[in-house]
């Protein structure tokens, strides 16, 4: 609900004459509950901590695949065995694919009719690209100017390195 938005913006939202339950809460909370989300979810995203919720999903589908054949040979003579049964089978497939039992499967992602998928490209601005010609003219001085401080060369030799100085070797 709240996502993609600065605590400022979460701290009116929260608080705000628009909320309906405002809540008491400082701008500076707002901050430190968003930094313990980061971090909550940086721990989570470390790899001993996602192979230990692999291996909890696993015991938890095999304590349900054992489940649900128990109470399907309960009740063997029913509908409500053959529900048991399904939802075993479906149990010990997902203990198959979390295991990573079966072959990787291959997604190729077409258009309409199998035609291929246009990608369009574009460069983001930059800021200076939109500075009007005395702007930029004066930062290109400023540029020329630092570069003079500096006493560099221009390049003429393709073996030279750019921003070395007069006299300066590697």
């Amino acid at each position: 609900m709240y996502q993609n938005l600065r605590s400022p913006a979460i701290h009116r939202a929260l608080t705000g004459p628009e909320s309906p339950n405002p809540v008491v809460i400082s701008e500076r909370q707002v901050r430190a509950h968003m930094a313990a989300v980061a971090r909550g979810w940086a721990e989570r995203a470390s790899r001993e901590h996602l192979l230990e919720e692999q291996a909890k999903a696993i015991a938890i589908a095999e304590e349900t695949a054992r489940t649900a054949t128990v109470r399907s040979t309960l009740n063997a003579r029913s509908n409500v065995g053959v529900g048991y049964l399904n939802a075993a089978l479906k149990a010990q497939d997902l203990v198959a694919r979390l295991r990573g039992l079966y072959a990787p499967s291959r997604t190729e992602l077409s258009g309409p009719e199998g035609a291929s998928l246009g990608v369009n490209v574009e460069l983001a601005d930059h800021p200076a690209e939109h500075l009007d010609p005395r702007e930029e003219a004066g930062r290109l001085r400023r540029w020329a100017e630092r570069l003079e401080v500096l006493d560099v060369e221009p390049l003429t030799d393709p073996n030279d390195v750019p921003g070395r100085q007069r006299g300066e070797t590697s």
